[in-house]
């Protein structure tokens, strides 16, 4: 992810392969504003809810048309550059054990951390700070960038947390973090949280379990910064958005059942192709992405940087559902795709009109699901949008202007398409 504040490039003309396409029949609803520095919003499955995780350390939960504080951990968050509360899971068995795990950039060490908490009951709409407990530490680079931290479970897998970390920062890796299999950093890990206590354990499974050169944790090698990933919620399979540097964005892909183990290439390649310079090149096995797409100012350019999406399982939307929905969060472009059973594209369109236009959004920091699998946007901004079926050439009603720290809800979640 590129620092959400940096200056917006301007954008060129739609590559034809995008424009050339009738718009699907979709509309971008907004169902909240006024969040500060929202990043990311999730909801434990078949639950009515949905909770918003803030840059500065928060989370908060919508229910019955109102917001409270659900957790608040900023005194232990940093929030320089890209570092912050960045990820939430919750527990597959949730309803029942009230567990969730947070990722964020410890301010005291400056490490990015996983933390378990625990809820109870479950249904409960505040968390309690003391039922914290440690479950992984891991030493970042100085650099105030790249530090991943997307977290979630695989469907129908309880007891293994997927872990994303950016390769650490600064330009082209310079400790080729990425590379090193006795590093954490730019990886993908996959950990055992089933225990009761802190720490975790090595899934026997994992696909390095055996390996001495690379760390045990390690499910992937060569990402540069996974922002975001995502599993489909009906096949299992694994989506990664994986930002590039100066030359390529590239979304990769893992098909359900995969045994793991695969060398996406940072910083050797960006994309499908060598990076440049120096830090260039190749070596065997290396796995190339499913979709990649050049900077603004090249032919076919979508954007700088790609925000990865979900595969739409929601409530049957006819244009939206299976479809792969991912954006870019400098152009603050919305795409979405069908796709072959390795993940390469079938049929690709811009859905930045239809999802994006009178919303105010802004910056697009992200996607999310709510328990039912229905798919929203989130701004930086602190407004959050549904995907909804088209309203048919209505007139969307005005949105209020989104103030941090001043949330409105603006639509009933039992149904966020609702006419508003």
């Amino acid at each position: 992810m590129k620092n959400l504040q940096h200056l917006r490039v301007g954008l060129v003309a739609c590559a034809l392969a995008w424009c050339a396409v009738p718009a699907l029949a979709l509309d971008g609803r907004v169902v909240a504003t006024g969040f500060d520095g929202s990043l990311y919003l999730t909801a434990p499955k078949g639950d009515g809810r949905l909770f918003v995780v803030e840059k500065g350390g928060v989370i908060r939960v919508i229910k019955n048309g109102t917001t409270t504080k659900f957790l608040d951990i900023s005194s232990r968050v940093g929030t320089a550059g890209e570092r912050g509360l960045l990820g939430l899971a919750f527990d597959p068995d949730y309803a029942t054990n009230g567990r969730f795990y947070v990722d964020y950039t410890s301010s005291t060490t400056g490490a990015t951390t996983i933390d378990r908490y625990t809820v109870s009951p479950p249904t409960a709409n505040k968390a309690d700070p003391a039922t914290r407990q440690q479950i992984i530490s891991i030493t970042q680079e100085s650099f105030d960038n790249h530090k991943g931290g997307w977290v979630g479970f695989r469907p129908g897998d309880k007891k293994n947390l997927y872990i994303s970390l950016g390769d650490g920062g600064d330009s082209y890796d310079p400790h080729d973090n990425a590379q090193n299999g006795q590093v954490l950093l730019g990886k993908m890990l996959r950990i055992d949280v089933s225990g009761t206590g802190t720490g975790y354990k090595i899934p026997p499974d994992n696909p390095f379990v055996n390996s001495s050169s690379v760390k045990h944790e390690i499910w992937a090698l060569g990402l540069r910064n996974t922002f975001r990933a995502s599993f489909d919620r009906k096949t299992g399979a694994f989506w990664l958005g994986d930002v590039g540097q100066d030359t390529r964005e590239e979304i990769d892909f893992e098909p359900a059942g995969d045994p793991g183990g695969h060398n996406y290439g940072w910083r050797l390649r960006e994309g499908k192709v060598k990076t440049p310079g120096n830090v260039g090149g190749d070596k065997p096995g290396l796995t190339g992405p499913v979709f990649d797409y050049p900077h603004l100012g090249n032919q076919g350019s979508l954007g700088n940087c790609v925000t990865g999406g979900y595969v739409y399982r929601g409530p049957s939307i006819t244009d939206a559902n299976g479809r792969y929905f991912f954006g870019d969060c400098v152009s603050d472009r919305a795409f979405s795709m069908t796709f072959n059973a390795d993940g390469t594209p079938i049929e690709r369109r811009e859905d930045t009109s239809a999802l994006l236009g009178g919303t105010g959004l802004g910056t697009l920091a992200s996607f999310g699901e709510d328990g039912k699998g229905r798919l929203y946007l989130v701004g930086f901004n602190g407004v959050i949008v549904a995907v909804c079926p088209s309203a048919q050439g209505q007139a969307k009603p005005p949105v209020p202007a989104s103030v941090p720290g001043q949330v409105q809800v603006l639509a009933d979640l039992a149904n966020p398409c609702a006419a508003q």
